[in-house]
């Protein structure tokens, strides 16, 4: 029993609450309603007052550019000094004098004010082409230094990578020196071109034309591996490259063209033992005695 007067208890309590909280909503809402009518009323308000703003800015405008009009209808008779005091009969013979220059100036070329117009408007039309033009001179410019500036930067950043590779590669094909790539104009590679500086156990650095033939043959192996390297191609064909090599370096050449045959496919020429050993594929070439070529084939 005292259970079911507890639920009605609560129930009460409960309905109390609810209706209590409904009629909070309720003035919520009529609050929210006013708030939103005054934000409309104070929202046309400020439209009005815009609008209002706009029709005299406008209006000021026009007052602005009649006024500048006649400045510039009053600049022409600004140096022109009034005169006063002049009697009527001398002003009407001035005139007469006046229309009478005007009689003698003979006909007047009706088609004059056309002509004005028409060349006029060609003169506008030629200025509006020539202010085309200097905009697109513009344009272009800015877009071939933007082009140069890039080109340079691609360029610094690709000799950057070659140069190091060179370096490392030449080291590998030799222990017996250095060599370096040298721009001739750092700032502005584009104005020079690209030396290669060798330098030979420990004398000085000397130019790729002053080296004997093995000493040219390294370096430009060098410098295609190092080329290899930054911007691999598909196959490379070299014709007894290792002519001027003794068997050390032939053999470093060897071992060199091994580890880049993964990257890419090589075709050599050689007579040389050290270079054959390390082929994946041989190719022998001997002539008959019909004078016929005759090629054999041997996969290592």
């Amino acid at each position: 029993m005292n259970l079911l007067k507890d639920k009605e208890r609560n129930e009460k309590e409960f309905y109390s609450n609810f209706k209590n909280l409904f009629n909070k909503r309720n003035k919520l809402s009529d609050e929210i309603q006013k708030k939103e009518l005054k934000s409309v009323s104070e929202y046309s308000r400020v439209r009005a007052i815009e609008d209002r703003t706009n029709s005299l800015n406008i209006d000021r405008a026009k007052i602005c550019a009649e006024l500048e009009g006649l400045n510039v209808e009053y600049e022409q008779f600004k140096e022109i000094q009034l005169r006063k005091g002049v009697e009527l009969d001398k002003l009407k013979e001035e005139i007469r004098d006046f229309e009478k220059m005007m009689n003698n100036l003979g006909n007047v070329n009706l088609r004059a004010l056309e002509i004005y117009d028409e060349i006029e408007r060609e003169y506008n039309s030629l200025q509006d082409k020539a202010a085309t033009l200097r905009l697109e001179k513009e344009d272009v410019l800015k877009m071939i230094n933007e082009i140069e500036g890039k080109k340079g930067e691609m360029f610094m950043k690709s000799y950057s990578e070659i140069s190091r590779n060179f370096e490392r590669i030449f080291s590998e094909l030799t222990d017996k020196g250095t060599a370096h790539l040298v721009l001739d104009d750092k700032d502005n590679p584009f104005n020079g071109g690209l030396k290669i500086m060798v330098r030979i156990a420990k004398g000085k650095y000397l130019d790729i034309k002053s080296l004997s033939g093995g000493e040219k043959t390294l370096t430009a192996l060098a410098f295609i591996f190092a080329i290899q390297e930054y911007d691999p191609g598909h196959f490379y064909v070299f014709d007894e490259v290792d002519a001027a090599l003794d068997k050390t370096n032939s053999v470093k050449l060897a071992k060199l063209l091994a580890k880049y045959s993964d990257k890419a496919q090589y075709i050599v020429i050689s007579h040389n033992d050290n270079l054959i050993s390390e082929a994946n594929q041989l190719y022998g070439v001997s002539m008959t005695e019909n004078g016929i070529s005759k090629v054999i084939s041997l996969k290592v």
